[in-house]
């Protein structure tokens, strides 16, 4: 008898599908393999050929001669720090504005609703969009913002994005703002996840609302916070669109980050190779800077 219920149990597993994870997973493996494992392992290949439409029209191996030439252009130097600067001033204009608002949207009043919905406009509005309207609220002739640090001596007559001393800084504080709402939005979730009985602990304590934040709330955002950080901060160091809509990387090579190299050195050079190098670059870069990020994270979410 049980060797026929055994028979039995076998013959209904085999008939739908068996209880391997592997049957699920696997599809899903198969469309993320083809539509970025490979797309990267081809971009790794083009690296190592130097490859350039004005000569050849296909690729031939030719070692790490186009690397020699990313690594050997000052320009590439001038443009990494810059980028780094772009992706830090980036996240801590963020976190300085996301981090305050966080706190006063978790307040309950009766427009919290419609302001938490209000502020994920910049986050859903296109980069195409959001750059001319800074572009005419930094013109020097009619921009209202223009106008108004103008009066505070921030900037001269002409818009802030003429200025190259000024350019980069003016479209890092743009990169900020429309990345403000998705960390505000992270943050006011991680606050709304605290239970309302370790802050009445500390009350019982002692504890004012300073020391409430810097024991209970701080800590207990730091995680979320980090990880988002990290996001953020990849996205702003591959960013492109906003700074070539607005300045292209002008005046001169005054706001030209490495987006825009890569840009250049594909569409404009006409040499695929070398802007393949750029991108395998970019990424070791990018895994060098954020991995001590993320040890960090992980061991203060421990």
């Amino acid at each position: 008898m049980s060797l026929a219920l055994r028979a039995n149990t076998g013959r209904s597993r085999r008939s739908t599908g068996g209880t391997n994870p592997w049957y699920y997973v696997t599809p899903a493996m198969i469309v993320v393999g083809l539509l970025t494992i490979a797309p990267l392992l081809y971009g790794l290949y083009l690296s190592f050929t130097n490859w350039s439409l004005s000569s050849s029209l296909t690729p031939s191996l030719e070692g790490v001669t186009a690397y020699k030439v990313i690594l050997s252009d000052p320009n590439f130097w001038a443009n990494l720090v810059r980028t780094i600067e772009w992706t830090a001033g980036t996240v801590v204009v963020e976190i300085v504005i996301a981090v305050p608002l966080a706190l006063l949207l978790n307040i309950r009043t009766p427009v919290t609703g419609a302001v938490t919905g209000a502020i994920m406009i910049p986050w859903i509005t296109p980069f195409v969009v959001l750059s001319y309207a800074w572009l005419f609220l930094y013109d020097g002739q009619s921009g209202p913002l223009h106008a108004i640090m103008q009066s505070v001596g921030l900037v001269g007559a002409s818009t802030p994005l003429a200025n190259p001393s000024t350019a980069l800084w003016s479209i890092t504080l743009i990169s900020g703002w429309k990345g403000v709402p998705f960390l505000t939005i992270a943050l006011l979730a991680t606050l709304k996840s605290i239970p309302d009985e370790l802050y009445e602990a500390g009350s019982i304590d002692g504890a004012g609302r300073w020391k409430n934040f810097r024991a209970i709330t701080l800590p207990l955002m730091r995680p979320t916070l980090g990880a988002m950080c990290v996001v953020l901060g990849v996205q702003a160091f591959y960013s492109f669109d906003l700074v070539w809509i607005l300045t292209q990387g002008g005046p001169g090579t005054s706001s030209t980050i490495l987006g825009i190299q890569l840009f250049q050195t594909f569409f404009t050079q006409a040499s695929p190779g070398q802007a393949a190098a750029l991108g395998t670059l970019m990424l070791l870069l990018a895994l060098v800077l954020l991995v001590p990020v993320l040890r960090a994270t992980s061991r203060r979410a421990q």
